[in-house]
Protein backbone atom coordinates (compact mmCIF):
# COMPACT_ATOMS: atom_id res chain seq x y z
CA UNK A 1 0.00 0.00 0.00
CA UNK A 2 2.98 2.49 0.53
CA UNK A 3 4.39 1.52 -2.67
CA UNK A 4 0.95 2.69 -4.44
CA UNK A 5 1.06 5.85 -2.66
CA UNK A 6 4.35 6.65 -3.34
CA UNK A 7 4.00 5.93 -6.85
CA UNK A 8 1.10 8.08 -6.99
CA UNK A 9 2.34 10.84 -5.68
CA UNK A 10 5.72 10.76 -8.06
CA UNK A 11 3.07 11.01 -10.94
CA UNK A 12 0.99 13.36 -9.84
CA UNK A 13 4.12 16.01 -9.00
CA UNK A 14 5.24 14.98 -12.62
CA UNK A 15 2.24 15.25 -13.89
CA UNK A 16 2.09 19.01 -14.48
CA UNK A 17 5.86 19.23 -15.68
CA UNK A 18 4.91 16.94 -18.74
CA UNK A 19 1.82 18.64 -19.32
CA UNK A 20 1.28 20.43 -22.95
CA UNK A 21 0.04 23.94 -23.62
CA UNK A 22 -0.65 24.31 -27.56
CA UNK A 23 -1.37 27.97 -28.85
CA UNK A 24 -2.77 28.32 -32.07
CA UNK A 25 -0.89 30.27 -34.54
CA UNK A 26 -3.49 32.31 -36.15
CA UNK A 27 -3.54 32.16 -40.36
CA UNK A 28 -3.90 29.41 -42.94
CA UNK A 29 -7.25 28.76 -44.47
CA UNK A 30 -6.49 25.02 -45.38
CA UNK A 31 -3.92 23.81 -42.17
CA UNK A 32 -3.28 25.07 -38.53
CA UNK A 33 -0.39 25.53 -37.04
CA UNK A 34 -0.16 24.91 -32.73
CA UNK A 35 2.77 25.76 -30.78
CA UNK A 36 3.59 23.88 -27.48
CA UNK A 37 4.78 26.71 -25.40
CA UNK A 38 5.60 24.50 -22.77
CA UNK A 39 8.24 23.19 -24.70
CA UNK A 40 10.19 26.03 -25.50
CA UNK A 41 13.67 25.82 -24.36
CA UNK A 42 16.95 27.36 -25.16
CA UNK A 43 19.77 25.59 -27.00
CA UNK A 44 22.32 28.57 -27.08
CA UNK A 45 20.67 31.62 -29.56
CA UNK A 46 18.60 29.20 -30.53
CA UNK A 47 15.02 28.36 -28.67
CA UNK A 48 13.83 25.13 -29.31
CA UNK A 49 10.17 23.86 -29.34
CA UNK A 50 7.50 21.52 -30.40
CA UNK A 51 4.80 21.70 -33.36
CA UNK A 52 1.43 20.41 -34.18
CA UNK A 53 0.13 20.96 -37.96
CA UNK A 54 -3.16 19.83 -38.88
CA UNK A 55 -4.62 19.85 -42.60
CA UNK A 56 -8.27 19.80 -43.88
CA UNK A 57 -8.58 16.46 -45.88
CA UNK A 58 -5.29 14.70 -43.87
CA UNK A 59 -6.03 12.24 -41.37
CA UNK A 60 -3.75 12.91 -37.98
CA UNK A 61 -0.84 15.25 -37.56
CA UNK A 62 2.49 16.25 -38.37
CA UNK A 63 4.31 16.92 -34.78
CA UNK A 64 7.83 18.94 -35.48
CA UNK A 65 10.68 19.63 -33.35
CA UNK A 66 11.63 23.38 -34.57
CA UNK A 67 14.67 25.80 -33.75
CA UNK A 68 13.97 29.27 -33.52
CA UNK A 69 17.30 32.08 -33.60
CA UNK A 70 15.17 35.05 -32.19
CA UNK A 71 18.21 37.19 -33.61
CA UNK A 72 18.50 36.64 -36.68
CA UNK A 73 14.94 35.60 -37.75
CA UNK A 74 15.75 31.94 -38.80
CA UNK A 75 13.66 29.05 -38.49
CA UNK A 76 15.35 25.46 -38.73
CA UNK A 77 13.17 21.74 -38.97
CA UNK A 78 14.52 19.74 -36.87
CA UNK A 79 12.85 16.71 -36.54
CA UNK A 80 9.13 15.49 -38.07
CA UNK A 81 6.78 12.79 -36.90
CA UNK A 82 3.66 12.18 -38.99
CA UNK A 83 0.57 10.28 -37.00
CA UNK A 84 -2.83 8.87 -38.02
CA UNK A 85 -5.02 7.13 -36.13
CA UNK A 86 -2.62 7.25 -33.12
CA UNK A 87 -0.03 5.57 -34.96
CA UNK A 88 3.19 7.18 -35.62
CA UNK A 89 3.82 6.66 -39.55
CA UNK A 90 6.90 8.37 -40.63
CA UNK A 91 10.01 9.72 -38.52
CA UNK A 92 12.69 12.24 -40.19
CA UNK A 93 15.39 13.38 -38.18
CA UNK A 94 17.28 15.93 -39.65
CA UNK A 95 20.96 15.75 -39.74
CA UNK A 96 23.21 18.93 -38.48
CA UNK A 97 23.71 20.12 -41.99
CA UNK A 98 21.07 19.72 -44.26
CA UNK A 99 18.18 20.91 -41.40
CA UNK A 100 15.62 22.60 -43.97
CA UNK A 101 15.92 26.53 -42.82
CA UNK A 102 14.12 29.67 -43.70
CA UNK A 103 14.58 33.10 -43.40
CA UNK A 104 11.44 35.72 -41.96
CA UNK A 105 11.05 38.00 -44.03
CA UNK A 106 9.73 40.43 -41.34
CA UNK A 107 9.99 38.87 -37.90
CA UNK A 108 8.46 41.43 -36.22
CA UNK A 109 4.74 40.31 -37.95
CA UNK A 110 5.51 36.96 -37.72
CA UNK A 111 2.83 35.42 -34.62
CA UNK A 112 5.06 32.55 -34.57
CA UNK A 113 8.14 34.56 -33.78
CA UNK A 114 6.37 36.77 -31.76
CA UNK A 115 5.23 33.78 -29.16
CA UNK A 116 8.35 31.99 -29.07
CA UNK A 117 10.67 35.06 -28.96
CA UNK A 118 8.71 37.88 -28.15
Amino acid sequence: MIRLTVIAVVLLTAAPAIAERWRQVPGGANASLSIDLDSVKRDGPWRVFRTRTTSLGMPGAVIGVVAMHCQAGITELRAQRAFAKGKMQRERVFPLGKRPRQKLPNPAKDPAFRMVCG
